[in-house]
């Protein structure tokens, strides 16, 4: 059987569709050709008409790329390929055409200007439209998370409209839904759960009323069933949180802990430089020396991470192991041993001195040795 539209007499034929040579012909009738320069020159407002009703915007922009290539303005051509047609400066296009039949004319009327004023104009339009895509608000984190949450919700309604069982804990598991969004369910159902609970104890006409349509039996099934998924969905947040593994604390840069650290770098008395203090991280033994007071001081690791460094002082250092003694007499004899000497030589130091010694490093203190 046909269908009914195709039996209906259309009332008007159906417009022939004329080509653009077709419409051209027929502008050309009433408008005539181009105009001439003697024309241009007569007449400038017609022949602008005549350019809006005989030419395109494609044509507008070949008359503008010829006229600013005409100048050498190479830039300025690259940047008209970024206007679009809503912005493109029709009457600095027509004027442009118009300029290169009729140079003269356009000499007299300072065309050159205008066309530069309009175009001017346009490239504004294009470096607005630039900054306003560059600064176009992007969604933040928030709104991310919220229709994210959305749509999660949109899911479990599409669920719970199929009437079928399923498990909200297996179903949120195998999406791989973040513990967030079982909290956000929570808050959305548990609501929805508590006016199902009151429409079933009649305590509330207009709920008794709202949900009429699922009756008494219908209504328990729907308490059960979002119950349920209430219980899963906190079980899972549960889980969720206890299996996500702890964020790793970013330990700090070296620039960060010695941003404070003060030391003297070098000594002209003594003839001594310090080491770079960056060296002292991880160290198992620092070997330090006071010009001030002549203090020579040594810090041992007290474990396997080494000496480090808070503030203005050395810490994690053993301080019954860690000792300083003054040495006034045969102080070059006593540093030399320590820039020099071994293991052996080191150990009876240590065992010669006797004072306790204090981590704080000042600007008098010059680090002599560091071993790792």
């Amino acid at each position: 059987m046909a269908q009914r539209p195709k039996l209906i007499k259309r009332s008007k034929p159906k417009p022939v569709r004329k080509t653009r040579s077709e419409q051209y012909l027929v502008n050309v009738k009433y408008l005539g050709d181009e105009p001439t320069a003697t024309q241009i020159g007569k007449s400038t407002i017609r022949s602008i008409n005549w350019y809006n009703a005989m030419c395109s915007k494609e044509e507008a922009r070949e008359y503008m790329a010829s006229y600013l290539a005409a100048h050498n303005r190479l830039e300025d051509l690259q940047r008209l390929k970024k206007v679009s047609d809503t912005w493109l400066p029709l009457t600095a296009c027509w004027l442009s055409r118009m300029s290169s039949i009729a140079p003269l004319a356009a000499q007299s009327f300072g065309w050159d200007s205008q066309i530069n004023e309009f175009l001017t104009e346009s490239f504004t339009h294009v470096e607005v439209e630039k900054k306003v895509s560059a600064t176009a608000e992007k969604p933040s984190i928030q709104d991310r998370i919220k229709e994210r949450g959305y749509d999660i919700i949109g899911d479990i309604e599409e669920m719970l409209d199929k009437d079928e069982e399923f498990s909200l804990y297996d179903w949120l598991k195998k999406k791989e839904i973040p513990a967030m969004y079982a909290a956000k369910i929570l808050e959305y159902y548990t609501p929805v759960l508590m006016e199902l609970v009151h429409a079933f104890e009649g305590k509330d006409e207009q709920l008794l009323e709202g949900y009429k349509h699922y009756g008494k039996k219908g209504l328990k099934s729907r308490i059960e069933l979002l119950g349920k998924m209430l219980e899963d969905a906190h079980r899972y947040n549960g889980n969720t949180k206890k299996a996500r593994a702890p964020r790793k604390t970013k330990a700090p840069s070296v620039e960060k802990i010695l941003k404070n650290f003060k030391y003297q770098k070098e000594s002209n008395e003594h003839k001594l430089t310090s080491i770079n203090p960056e060296s002292i991280l991880g160290a198992q033994t620092v070997w330090t020396f006071n010009t001030k007071y002549n203090l020579l001081s040594v810090f041992v690791a007290d474990g396997r991470n080494g000496i480090n460094v808070r503030g203005t002082s050395l810490v994690s250092y053993n301080s019954d192991n860690s000792k300083s003694i003054k040495i006034g007499r045969k102080t070059s004899e006593k540093l030399q041993a320590v820039l020099t000497g071994g293991k052996i030589v080191l150990r009876k130091m240590i065992e010669e001195m006797t004072g306790e010694a204090n981590g704080r490093i000042n600007e008098n203190t010059i680090i002599l040795k560091v071993i790792k």
